[in-house]
């Protein structure tokens, strides 16, 4: 991975922590089970893992000249990504539902939107700290 790739990972993935984090902090008050923290660790895992399929296959993609390759290979990895993320709802559903609560995994999984959302901030405060140093 380049080195601005992995920057850009490392922020979104920050922010993905971030707000599974608040969501603890949240469900803490709230609801305090254990199932529950289980699932919003789980989502967590499950958005960085898809925040890196996505980075991997954007890199990919500027390296190829050839735009209906790009767009194939952007459809079939989106496609995978989201089947994968939908049988381990089910398998959550159908196996570990006492174990793990499956809305708290759906709450970790929007961290990917919320990662995305916190990336600017994230990289002007990583940023403004090197400067200062």
């Amino acid at each position: 991975m380049e080195k601005e790739t992995k920057n850009l990972f490392y922020e979104v993935s920050t922010g993905i922590v971030v707000f599974t984090v608040a969501a603890m902090l949240v469900a803490f008050f709230v609801y305090p089970k254990r199932s529950v923290f289980l699932g919003l660790i789980l989502g967590m895992t499950l958005a960085i893992v898809m925040f890196l399929s996505m980075s991997l296959v954007l890199e990919r993609s500027m390296k190829t000249e050839d735009p209906n390759i790009v767009r194939k290979r952007g459809i079939i990895s989106s496609l995978i990504r989201y089947l994968l993320l939908i049988a381990i709802l089910v398998f959550v559903i159908t196996r570990f539902s006492n174990q793990v609560d499956p809305v708290a995994v759906v709450i970790g999984v929007f961290g990917l939107k919320a990662g995305a959302f916190l990336q600017p901030v994230i990289h002007r405060i990583i940023t403004h700290k090197k400067e200062e140093n």
